[in-house]
């Protein structure tokens, strides 16, 4: 029997983020801060019959108040590895943050990384209780960070289905991304100011984090500054220059970081390994510049323009936007050039099919597109034939 049972409704204990170096601030970069250990961590809780942990902390002594945003992080062995081509990471970074001294941390969320992390399925899951551990990690808008210490709570798992992580993917800000005026509001900007990069077709991505290669390849203009970002809304994690604004020392998540910036305006290609930290960028050949087409059973399959995303002067355009609605059902959907190109009258003889959703990587003559019903932000690059149906819904 487990002894002590608790079910965890979210009891905190009282922490301040106001510091005593308010009056005379000093900017200062700590290395880690303090997660305060539950008065109730003695006891067990049961994840599938309570809603959260409540844990509290004090802010990492920057030398003044911050505007911080804390992350919380789970471990089953108390290592913090991240992972890599050879190995997976030790941990995992729940969805959700807190923007204060109290962060109420979902006990459904908690559970999802204990499966992910110990591979379980509905026969090995733990009867009985184990431990874990958790930390924090506290981002400022500058996007430097800094990690708390651990602390070990015990825990009644249940068993719960886990799909694969999705994609780890970034987008694209800039001068010479989309309309040009660094908009990052949030997934609204998403074909506006923001272009999402693509994933590379037959990778395997980590199943747990859903790290690994992604790209990009369009044009740049010379002179034009850009960034990677990784949440719409965000400017926590990002890639810039280390050095002058350019291409030589890429840089992630230094708040003094310079732009991302070509020498000579032309087709470039982004490469990150978001499991290993990589970015390279290099020059690469010209493709075919095309008008894109969606047809479909949306419309009868007749030949709807989808609209440019980059439309700063001087850019040559290869990422389309369209938005579809499909709130009448399930519907299907292909890509295609426009009529007299490609080499054929109607454009049919260059389009692009896929059998996944909401992204993919389309191919020539691929199999329509099955869509469920809803209202989508269609994305598509015509370089390699990346999709994604972003929901509005």
């Amino acid at each position: 029997m487990l002894a002590g049972l608790f079910l965890g409704i979210g009891l905190s204990l009282f922490t301040a983020c106001e510091d005593d170096n308010d009056s005379n601030p000093i900017v200062q970069q700590p290395d880690t801060f303090e997660l305060n250990t539950p008065a109730l961590s003695g006891n067990v809780y049961d994840l599938e019959k309570s809603s959260y942990i409540q844990l509290t902390y004090k802010q990492p002594d920057y030398g003044y108040t911050a505007a911080v945003t804390y992350y919380a992080q789970v471990s089953m062995t108390d290592k913090w590895n991240d992972a890599t081509e050879e190995t997976e990471a030790t941990y995992v970074e729940l969805n959700g943050n807190s923007s204060t001294c109290e962060f109420g941390v979902e006990t459904s969320q908690i559970d999802r990384a204990i499966m992910q992390l110990g591979g379980y399925d509905e026969e090995t899951v733990p009867k009985e209780a184990v431990k874990i551990y958790i930390r924090l990690r506290a981002t400022l808008t500058s996007g430097y960070q800094c990690y708390s210490n651990s602390i070990a709570l015990s825990v009644f798992p249940y068993y719960m289905p886990v799909v694969n992580a999705e994609p780890e993917i970034w987008y694209l800000v800039g001068d010479c991304i989309g309309d040009g005026t660094w908009g990052n509001d949030g997934p609204g900007n998403i074909g506006v100011s923001l272009i999402p990069m693509s994933i590379v077709d037959g990778y395997e991505y980590n199943a747990t984090t859903g790290q690994g290669e992604i790209i990009f390849t369009g044009y740049f203009l010379a002179g034009k500054g850009f960034k990677l970002i990784k949440t719409p809304g965000s400017w926590d994690n990002q890639w810039g220059n280390s050095s002058a604004a350019g291409i030589d020392s890429p840089v992630k998540n230094d708040g003094g970081s310079s732009n991302l910036q070509v020498a000579t305006s032309g087709y470039y290609s982004i490469k990150l390994n978001t499991a290993t930290d990589v970015l390279t960028i290099e020059a690469v050949e010209a493709p075919d510049v095309y008008h894109i087409m969606m047809q479909g059973d949306f419309n009868g399959w007749t030949d709807v323009a989808m609209s440019p995303v980059n439309t700063v002067e001087g850019m040559n355009n290869h990422v389309w936007k369209y938005e579809l609605d499909a709130t009448s059902g399930d519907t299907t959907a292909k890509f295609k050039v426009g009529p007299g190109e490609g080499g054929s009258a109607d454009g049919w003889g260059v389009n692009w099919g896929g059998t996944s959703f909401p992204y993919g990587i389309g191919s020539n003559g691929g199999a329509n597109i099955s869509i469920p019903a809803g209202r989508y932000n269609v994305i598509f690059n015509d370089i390699n034939g990346f999709y994604y149906f972003y929901s509005l819904d």
